[in-house]
């Protein structure tokens, strides 16, 4: 995968990004980051560093690595609680010395294994460990830009990569209406060059699951009696 990164940073290189590895950020603010003894300015600063697992691991009472993921033996079970099964990115399993990425593929297998494995016990049929297939990798640069690889052994780049990106997406989607609707929505944006933007602008904004309720009637006032001159 080494390759691919490389190939990667040539692409943004291509594109104008200056490229910095091996260097720790050590402080960010409005005005930019810091890197060690080094400032560099930017009124805008993305941050891709990664997340912490779920808050609900520290619930359990049960060993956690360093990223509060929770520790599982080789068939996603809790040691100590066969009862309890953790799949995706809230689990940490080694496999053949190396960690189970958390990314959605694991996270589908870890499912579907432990759907099987509640199946072969309540039959009491013996559990075989749970073992990823890695069916590759691929990130995307930029406007017919990507770097991928297809079971560790067939490495893309440039626009054949982008295309099998897409195309992997789009196949994964349910439903056939929404396959067709972004695949006929990102060809228009390949061709008109249109820039697709979301942005948070406030607070968000509770939304009703039904009709909204009827407004409230203004009071009736009745008029204050008149006085009758005699």
């Amino acid at each position: 995968m080494l390759e691919s990164w490389k190939e990667a940073q040539k692409q943004l290189e291509r594109l104008g990004v200056k490229v910095r590895t091996g260097a720790r950020v050590t402080d960010i603010d409005a005005e930019g980051v810091c890197l060690g003894d080094e400032r560099i300015a930017a009124k805008t600063v993305l941050w891709a560093a990664g997340v912490a697992a779920s808050p609900i691991a520290r619930t359990l009472g049960v060993p956690l690595d360093k990223a509060g993921r929770v520790l599982v033996d080789a068939t996603l079970q809790v040691p100590g609680h066969d009862e309890i099964y953790i799949v995706g990115d809230l689990a940490a399993l080694q496999q053949d010395g190396k960690p189970v990425p958390g990314v959605s593929p694991a996270a589908m297998q870890g499912g579907r294994y432990a759907a099987r494995a509640i199946r072969s016990r309540l039959k009491g049929k013996p559990v075989k460990p749970f073992r990823y297939l890695d069916k590759g990798t691929f990130a995307t640069i930029g406007r017919g830009r990507a770097v991928g690889d297809l079971f560790g052994r067939l490495r893309l780049s440039g626009f054949p990569a982008w295309l099998a990106w897409l195309g992997i997406h789009i196949f994964f989607l349910v439903g056939f209406r929404a396959r067709l609707f972004v695949f006929f929505s990102w060809a228009y944006s390949y061709l008109s060059h249109r820039r697709g933007a979301r942005l948070i602008t406030g607070p968000p904004v509770p939304r009703l699951l039904g009709p909204p309720p009827p407004a409230a009637a203004a009071p009736r006032t009745e008029p204050a009696p008149r006085e009758q001159s005699r």
